[in-house]
């Protein structure tokens, strides 16, 4: 594309973006743009425990910093709400809040279905939809990424709203455990012997 059309171009949520000057790409045929905005991001919980487990093998990579084209309303799990992890919940209003700041990593297969797994995607507690995040820097595409809701509610919509998931937040968040082997194997690359059906 020419270079003044490159910002306003989407590409796929399920992409191998194209090799030009920017962060490395995964050596893969398919791939999936996924947009993170908590304990996933770098330096915090469960990227150290998983996501980040995934880019030391090359499962994952770092495509950069972003935020959301739409405004989103983000909180930290009130206590009352089973397990009080005080994790921040995306909640799916799309126009109440503010945009969101996070990051976008570029994951593969089992990476995709690992981080489904934790956030129980199966068990109905999260739901991955595509949205669309500006990247920052250079020319700031636009780009479409899975990310994670959260049902909401009206008891959720009236709590304080964050707009970015920092280290003042983190510092408070509690996991609701060690850390999930199945997981972290499928963050290493150990495939399970049966196909996943997410």
């Amino acid at each position: 594309l020419p270079k003044a059309a490159q910002s306003e171009y989407h590409y796929p949520a399920r992409v191998v973006l194209p090799a030009v000057e920017g962060p490395p790409q995964l050596a893969m045929s398919t791939s999936h743009a996924i947009f993170v905005y908590g304990t996933l991001k770098r330096g915090f919980t469960n990227y150290t425990r998983y996501l980040g487990v995934a880019e030391t093998e090359g499962k994952a990579v770092f495509l950069g910093e972003a935020t959301t084209t739409s405004r989103f309303p983000m909180t930290l799990r009130p206590p009352h709400l089973v397990p009080a992890t005080n994790a921040p919940l995306l909640l799916d209003s799309e126009g109440v809040g503010e945009p969101v700041c996070g990051e976008v990593f570029e994951v593969d297969d089992s990476t995709l279905e690992a981080m489904d797994l934790l956030e129980g995607i199966r068990k109905g507690k999260y739901h991955r939809r595509n949205i669309q995040v500006r990247l920052q820097g250079g020319d700031e595409l636009v780009i479409d990424c899975g990310t994670y809701f959260f049902p909401p509610s009206e008891d959720l919509l009236t709590l304080p709203r964050l707009n970015t998931y920092g280290t003042e937040e983190h510092a408070i968040y509690s996991p609701s455990g060690p850390v999930k082997e199945d997981i972290r194997e499928l963050c290493q690359g150990w495939h399970r012997s049966k196909p996943s059906r997410l």
